[in-house]
């Protein structure tokens, strides 16, 4: 009998498989592997600089700005201080900036800058003098000590090569005021050389001198400084990476023992350090979301310049264009596509593989959460996207959100729908121009099992039934995977029956 159920079964095989139409699929052109991570991440990465501009409306009185900026989720936040008086630790601490009013105390700066949940980086601007040394032992001295309002990252000097400083003299400065602010507090970080752009020689003669003891190594990177028209996509932003991976490299060669210890950062980067139009638009999203993405990728840690500044910041500074005081201008989305804006989840504490085959496309994946940021750089044509994951990531719900051409450039992300997904595998439009996070809420490595169903892909159909037939006669622990779908221990005809009522 037994035989004989098996030779029906194996006739109904032959017959079912060659009456099965041809499905027609797509290969993936965008691939998400978890099994592959990259680096970790951490939230310090996202960063902004503190200009102290746009007075009467700073951040110490401006809860507005506050608010924008705590939702942003800023890591990292870089402030200037120094004495009133050089040389004179009871002259006051005040902003050094140009134009920042002189009203507000260091401490209200930094706590300011703490409130909204930013870790400060407080620049020595002053390096050269006599005294800069002993002025900045005892700003680490003021916050560290005697107020116990604590500031672990420092950074010595700003873009010193602009101001026609060689590398040599200020190494040597660096060194001074390395040592007299580490024998204050030996805990916290201390960085340079802070240069205008990516100075290849600078930065050498730097580790050089100064490599066995600095804990960062920090650049500044305007795109279009010298340039006039819109921003290359293609090609501009992927220097963000590849200028971080060339310091690195000459970290590795320089002081190799000390290599897995110095982090990088871009200090400031923008389009440009003044105002131009396409800070208004939505081509600073989307070049600014992609140097995000590079940074990540190269390991390094962005400062974008700054709070505000015209219409090279993160807000509006004077109402104008129709918009108002503390409005969002682009750029400030380009990090809040990562961040979330609090209205999603974060980009997630690891990095994972990403790969595609658009043109125009770059692609960004995080792991503890799963977030994906696409940036679609071309301003006229919109892409496919056949994602793929590779990971045991089969099934579940992914929210998307989205900045485009279609809104105002100011305005938040946008919630453009919830897709369910399965077979490791959904396909979405990307416009152009644009920037789309899917965020994936509900991971479900193992969907709800489907009676009938043994390769849990949501359908009951003859990849199931040749399962089944494998199986037949044997016993398992396996389950529905190996067509026990009654989940007995045996293969049977019972199974069978359970897949041919549920059959699609």
């Amino acid at each position: 009998m037994k035989l004989i159920i098996v030779f029906i079964s194996l006739i109904s095989l032959i017959l079912f498989v060659f009456t099965i139409p041809t499905l027609a699929t797509s290969p993936s052109n965008i691939t998400i592997d978890y099994t592959k991570s990259i680096r970790s991440v951490t939230p310090l990465q996202f960063g902004m600089d503190e200009s102290t501009y746009g007075s009467p409306s700073v951040l110490i009185n401006d809860l507005l700005q506050r608010n924008e900026l705590k939702k942003l989720q800023v890591g990292y936040m870089r402030i200037t201080l120094i004495y009133q008086t050089p040389g004179d630790p009871t002259s006051g601490i005040i902003c050094a900036a140009s134009g920042c009013p002189k009203t507000y105390t260091a401490d209200q700066w930094v706590n300011a800058v703490k409130s909204i949940g930013a870790e400060p980086i407080i620049e020595i601007s002053d390096y050269l003098n006599p005294t800069s040394a002993t002025d900045a032992a005892n700003l680490v001295k003021h916050f560290n000590k005697d107020t116990n309002n604590y500031v672990k990252t420092w950074l010595i000097g700003n873009e010193p090569d602009l101001h026609s400083v060689d590398g040599t003299t200020y190494s040597n400065a660096f060194n001074s005021i390395y040592d007299a602010i580490k024998a204050v507090d030996p805990t916290i970080k201390i960085g340079g050389p802070a240069t205008a752009w990516y100075d290849d020689t600078f930065i050498q003669t730097f580790l050089n001198i100064s490599g066995n003891r600095t804990d960062f190594v920090d650049f500044h990177a305007y795109d279009r400084q010298s340039l006039t028209a819109d921003v290359d996509l293609g090609t501009e932003a992927p220097l963000f990476e590849t200028h971080i991976n060339s310091v690195r490299q000459k970290i590795q060669a320089t002081v190799p023992a000390r290599s897995s210890q110095i982090d990088i950062h871009i200090g400031e980067w923008n389009l440009k350090s003044t105002a131009i139009l396409s800070e208004e638009t939505i081509l600073n999203t989307v070049w600014g979301t992609s140097v995000i993405g590079h940074i990540l990728n190269a390991g390094g840690f962005g400062l974008q310049y700054a709070d505000k500044g015209g219409l090279g910041g993160a807000l509006y500074s004077t109402a104008i264009n129709g918009q108002n005081i503390d409005d969002p201008l682009p750029i400030y989305h380009a990090t809040g596509m990562f961040t979330g804006e609090s209205l999603f989840q974060h980009f997630g504490t690891i990095l994972v593989n990403s790969s595609t085959t658009l043109t125009n496309i770059e692609v960004f994946s995080s792991d503890n959460p799963k977030n994906i940021v696409v940036v679609n750089k071309d301003p006229s044509n919109s892409q496919q996207g056949i994602f793929s994951f590779i990971g045991g990531l089969s099934a579940g719900a992914i929210d998307v959100w989205r900045e485009d051409q279609t809104t105002n450039p100011s305005n938040p992300p946008v919630k453009v729908g919830t897709i369910q997904f399965s077979n490791s595998s959904f396909t979405y439009s990307l416009p152009p121009y644009s920037v789309t996070t899917f965020v994936i809420s509900s991971p479900a490595s193992t969907p709800s099992l489907i009676p009938g169903d043994a390769n849990s892909d949501g359908k009951v159909d003859g990849i199931d039934y040749i399962v089944w037939l494998i199986h037949f006669g044997q016993t398992t622990t396996n389950g529905y995977k190996d067509g026990d779908f009654d989940n007995d221990g045996k293969v049977d005809n019972l199974d069978y029956t359970i897949w041919f009522n549920n059959r699609n």
